[in-house]
């Protein structure tokens, strides 16, 4: 049998551990008080007082808190907060749930990317949303690849996604230039690296 083992480079690949450091912690203050509150007691029933059915609870009340807010379920702070619940179900080793969240998450993301042409701010929120969700996808192709998963299959489809779509978004900007407002995508260099070895095949 095949087994997947990613080799994780700078550029292509966040991982939970970043998105809670970038996302979460360091901007707590980018949430209003309501969610910060339930988003704090998560936080705290999973990494210092470990009790699963609480923090799914706080996650689950941050959520929707968030929701009757306003806030843009695409914001990096909640796209952020569906990484860590994750993240958590990844720690408690609810690997099939992790996996839904994330599924779920990359579906909605390349729905918007799809749908939202014509909103003024669609370019340089296309480039965040696209470069979230190929990390997304290279996550899910190391849970996929998981020794309590082991669906290689899934794992290769995902990871093959994550270069193919690094690569073609690369291609459409060399061969149309960049369109205002974009943002800046991978360096070659960043892309070169990432893809030295995205993955190696165990026999």
């Amino acid at each position: 049998m095949i087994i997947y083992s990613m080799i994780c480079c700078t550029g292509l690949v966040f991982y939970v551990e970043s998105f809670y450091r970038n996302y979460i912690v360091g901007q707590f203050t980018k949430f209003p008080e309501p969610v910060a509150k339930k988003l704090r007691r998560a936080l705290y029933y999973t990494n210092w007082d470990l009790q699963p059915k609480r923090a799914l609870q706080y996650y689950v009340e941050t959520l929707q808190v968030a929701e009757e807010l306003g806030m843009s379920p695409f914001s990096d702070e909640i796209i952020g907060v569906k990484v860590q619940l994750a993240a958590f179900m990844e720690k408690i080793q609810e690997y099939q749930k992790a996996i839904k969240i994330l599924k779920i998450l990359k579906s909605d993301n390349l729905r918007w990317i799809e749908a939202a042409t014509e909103l003024p701010d669609y370019a340089g929120n296309r480039t965040r949303l696209l470069g979230k969700t190929v990390g997304v996808s290279v996550k899910l192709g190391e849970l996929y690849a998981n020794q309590y998963v082991m669906e290689t299959g899934n794992a290769e489809e995902e990871l093959i996604w994550a270069v193919e779509t690094v690569l073609k978004e690369q291609k459409r900007r060399e061969r149309e230039g960049v369109k205002p407002d974009e943002g800046d995508w991978m360096t070659p260099e960043e892309i070169g690296g990432s893809l030295e070895g995205q993955y190696s095949m165990l026999q």
